[in-house]
């Protein structure tokens, strides 16, 4: 499968898809109480479906460490997905699927995961990287 399989995929279950470029598009859905940007991005032989941004990462640096900590920690309970870091400072959650055996229903595995994970931990490592002004 391709990423126009994926996008087709995508649209005949009712997914609005919106073309970035030609190796990547965005849909979104809904995380309990947020919205939440989903990209998927085709690579040579992998597909990568990603929450972008799942959190910004602050600045603060005992932040960063605490988020870090977790971070790692879920990534060893997770089964399929993982978190990371972008560039930019945005942590991921992502799936990642070699595209020679990628089928619709796989496409329908990436994004249960993804939701899945997501509403399980998003409100946790939201809190941790919310960084609360003092009293004044």
């Amino acid at each position: 499968m391709d990423l126009d399989g994926i996008r087709a995929c995508l649209e005949s279950d009712g997914w609005a898809v919106e073309v970035l470029s030609e190796s990547t598009l965005r849909t979104k859905f809904r995380c309990r109480e947020h919205v939440l940007s989903l990209l998927v991005h085709e690579a040579p032989r992998f597909a990568t479906f990603a929450v972008v941004p799942f959190v910004r990462m602050p600045e603060d640096a005992e932040a960063v460490e605490a988020i870090a900590e977790r971070l790692l920690r879920l990534n060893r309970e997770l089964n399929f997905a993982k978190f990371s870091l972008d560039e930019d400072g945005d942590v991921l959650l992502s799936v990642e699927y070699r595209l020679s055996h990628l089928d619709p229903s796989e496409v329908r595995d990436a994004i249960d995961v993804l939701s899945f994970y997501a509403d399980k931990h998003y409100a946790d490592v939201r809190a941790l990287v919310t960084v609360e002004a003092p009293p004044g």
